[in-house]
């Protein structure tokens, strides 16, 4: 990144600043808190931040960098708000953090990412009744926990035994789930949402941070490993194609992927298991 202008700052030093802004968003200021704890007392500069980047690659496999980049770059625009109307500037941030490579991972969900029945059961009934309820959504419908938290009550309709639900997943794309009638009185029996199929006992909606803290305390204390809401998720997928036989385009739209190669490449591979190595 040596090739790459320091951004210019006008009216005042980068060296005069030494800690990023807060964004708003609590996953992008997880990263940002710990830029600044890496970073304390290190002047605000591109070749900081690179290093950053760089300790930050032990840490994080691809697309957990791909947010941290997102974040930090957000951040930047923030800390310096007076110098980004200048387009100049804001031309040399892009230049900069398109030079920070992520890499590519590996995408494919393996078995042991996958919760089965019995694991989804015992955590259901090992936690309190709001987050089983979470939990029992998820698993049913392979959601994201954005897409959960922002669930409006207006865009939920019953037909019969069935609760139709419009969601809107990444890139503002539309689509519907549906879980049984019973399911939905439940919910609003126990969280009594005004806007929000799903809100805290105060009345504000569920944070996605929130959320990933307390279901990865819940698997570790329930089940002794490590899971987050989009476990769930590639537990709907795996069973719905591999168990079920579902087919590949039914499930990419139910869960809203961009195409099916994303949910084949994801989902359905060949695995070699410990077992069929070692004999």
């Amino acid at each position: 990144m040596n090739n790459i202008k320091q951004p210019k700052i006008r009216s005042r030093k980068s060296s005069d600043i030494t800690s990023l802004k807060l964004t708003g968003n609590g996953i992008y200021d997880v990263y940002v808190r710990e830029a600044n704890k890496v970073c304390e007392g290190k002047p605000l500069n591109i070749n900081n931040i690179k290093e950053y980047f760089e300790y930050s690659k032990t840490k994080y496999k691809p697309s957990t960098l791909v947010c941290l980049k997102a974040a930090i770059k957000k951040s930047i625009i923030k800390t310096f708000e007076r110098e980004s109307r200048d387009i100049l500037f804001l031309s040399n941030i892009d230049l900069a953090f398109k030079d920070l490579k992520v890499g590519k991972g590996d995408t494919k969900i393996y078995s042991e990412k996958v919760l089965n029945d019995e694991e989804i059961n015992r955590l259901i009934t090992s936690v309190p009744v709001r987050l089983a309820l979470i939990i029992k959504i998820l698993s049913l419908t392979g959601l994201r926990v954005s897409e959960l938290i922002n669930i409006k009550k207006k865009d939920c309709r019953i037909e019969k035994d069935t609760v139709f639900i419009k969601v809107i997943g990444k890139r503002m794309k539309q689509r519907r789930i549906f879980i049984p009638v019973q399911l939905y009185h439940d919910i609003n029996n126990i969280f009594q949402g005004h806007e929000y199929l799903f809100e805290t006992v105060k009345g504000k909606r569920y944070s996605r941070h929130y959320l990933w803290r307390e279901i990865k305390d819940k698997g570790s204390k329930v089940l002794g490993r490590g899971i987050t809401p989009h476990s769930f998720r590639h537990s709907f997928c795996t069973n719905m194609l591999i168990i079920n036989n579902k087919s590949l385009k039914a499930v990419s739209l139910y869960v809203g992927h961009s195409s099916t190669s994303i949910t084949s490449d994801m989902y359905i591979h060949d695995e070699l298991k410990p077992s069929d190595v070692f004999g």
